[in-house]
């Protein structure tokens, strides 16, 4: 199902940026091969912001994150755990992402195709996370990137398919994933949190800036005819932004 929830370009992103795409869903819905697909069928399409960072380039924002919330870890959240390695990596992303695409220059053709961006990775680790992520500090800090990143992104494709399916690809599987050996009660209660935290983090992000969404059942969807939708959606949003950005240079010259 596809469903246009607003016009790419809305809100605070500025005409001709690069533009945004975010692939989402739950473990074993088909982002990594639907990412693959796309970048396969569009020379324009950049490396996932993952890629383009270095480790040194997330060493400034892991050590900002530490002076920030460690004094209030130490006074009320020492008998919790601190953030684990994949959850220190993804603040550093948030932050580094950031930066990285506020240096691409405006008239940029290329898309940027996120695989675990940003949405997922904020809903995670406020569902997933350790305890000082019921803190002030921290959600004051979640909240400001959750409002640039809403600010930033232009188009996201949610994939999504029933339990039963997900977890037979997951199993199937030869990297470990944590529902891989739980119970399949287990295992369809995390899926259930996983879409829950996302739901309620996608909503937030619309509400914040009207992106286009795109849904798609990966069960009854193949890999292809996805990836045909997502292309055309956002080959028509980057046909309206050479548009506007011709107005504005008209506008411009006239003005003079």
């Amino acid at each position: 199902m596809v469903g246009a929830l607003g016009n790419g370009r809305a809100g605070d992103a500025a005409v001709g940026a690069p533009l945004v795409v975010e692939v989402m869903g739950p473990a074993g819905s088909g982002k990594s091969t639907l990412s693959r697909a796309l970048s396969q069928r569009d020379d324009s399409i950049a490396p996932d912001i993952d890629v383009r960072l270095s480790k040194f380039d997330k060493i400034p924002f892991v050590i900002s994150d530490i002076l920030r919330l460690m004094p209030t870890y130490l006074r009320r959240y020492r008998h919790s755990r601190w953030f684990n390695r994949r959850e220190t990596r993804s603040m550093a992303y948030l932050q580094a992402g950031l930066h990285l695409l506020g240096q691409e220059t405006q008239g940029d053709d290329t898309v940027t195709v996120l695989d675990h961006g940003p949405i997922y990775r904020l809903a995670f680790l406020r569902e997933f996370g350790p305890e000082i992520t019921t803190s002030h500090l921290y959600r004051r800090w979640w909240a400001n990137l959750l409002k640039q990143w809403s600010a930033r992104i232009d188009i996201v494709v949610s994939l999504d398919a029933p339990d039963v399916v997900l977890l037979e690809r997951i199993r199937a599987r030869d990297s470990w994933h944590a529902v891989k050996d739980k119970s399949d009660q287990e295992a369809y209660e995390t899926l259930r949190r996983y879409r829950a935290a996302f739901e309620r983090t996608l909503a937030e992000s619309l509400t914040a800036r009207q992106a286009t969404l795109l849904c798609f059942d990966t069960s009854q969807r193949s890999t292809e005819e996805i990836a045909d939708e997502v292309l055309a959606v956002y080959g028509e949003a980057r046909n309206a932004d050479q548009c506007g950005a011709k107005t504005d240079g008209r506008s411009a010259g006239a003005s003079r």
